[in-house]
């Protein structure tokens, strides 16, 4: 290995999807009977379509609201939160595809949520994210902006939306060396693959590549697979990890 890449402590990126949150009682989209085989993605998540099916989608993802509402931190999210608030942000960086906020509820300081949230609105007109003001998205809500109310969505990435926030996959794949951990978790990668965040060298069954999910995909990328849920999967890999990010 370079010594260059000795430079710096062991920097820990975490990409997360639905299957962290599932402990909690959030369904997920894609494994399973997951949302996606009940619903119609054309319907409640296509940029192109949405606003002649506004009813649906506000009706759809307040469902997704009233899910969340009772939802607790389980201790995967918990352990990563205090892995963030031990080492930094800068060292831990926790990149989520979840829409909801039980991370941030464990305590992390700092989460990159790549297909946007549950707590906010945005007008496709004049592109202005802004808060949402109550316990579930309002149709007639305005944008405090421009006044527009048609043109206002769930602050929700759908499909064939640009996702602003995918800046942060590039920026993984640039500065990750192979001095840092890498741990997926829960996450199907039919949305994010692993080659649009890991450096070349790292796509092959890299020591430092960790994938926790109870029905793991794309293995041979992953040095260390823990075939379990989320939960189980940190509690296993977790003394090894604090072990790595402890020596430089």
């Amino acid at each position: 290995m370079p010594a260059a890449q000795h430079l710096h402590a062991p920097r820990l990126y975490v990409l997360s999807g639905a299957g962290l949150s599932a402990e909690s009682g959030i369904s997920t989209f894609r494994t399973g009977d997951g949302i996606w085989t009940r619903a119609s993605i054309d319907e409640v998540c296509n940029f192109t379509t949405w606003r002649r099916n506004r009813e649906a989608v506000f009706r759809f993802y307040n469902e997704r609201v009233a899910e969340k509402r009772d939802a607790r931190p389980n201790e995967a999210h918990q352990i990563l939160a205090a892995w963030q608030r031990t080492w930094g942000t800068e060292r831990v960086q926790l990149i989520t595809q979840n829409i909801d906020d039980l991370l941030e509820k464990a305590g992390a300081p700092h989460v990159v949520h790549l297909h946007g949230d549950m707590h906010s609105l945005q007008c496709t007109a004049c592109d202005f994210r802004f808060a949402n003001d109550g316990d579930e998205f309002r149709s007639d809500a305005a944008c405090p902006k421009c006044g527009e109310v048609d043109a206002v969505k769930p602050g929700v990435v759908f499909f064939h939306e640009p996702a602003p926030e995918y800046m942060n996959l590039h920026r993984m794949k640039v500065e990750m060396t192979d001095n840092d951990l890498f741990v997926a978790i829960g996450t199907a990668f039919e949305v994010v693959s692993p080659e649009s965040m890991l450096p070349w060298g790292r796509q092959n069954r890299h020591e430092r590549n960790f994938l926790i999910d109870p029905s793991p995909r794309r293995t041979e990328v992953f040095g260390v697979v823990e075939p379990e849920c989320a939960t189980v999967g940190l509690r296993n890999l977790a003394n090894r990890i604090t072990s790595l990010m402890t020596t430089c």
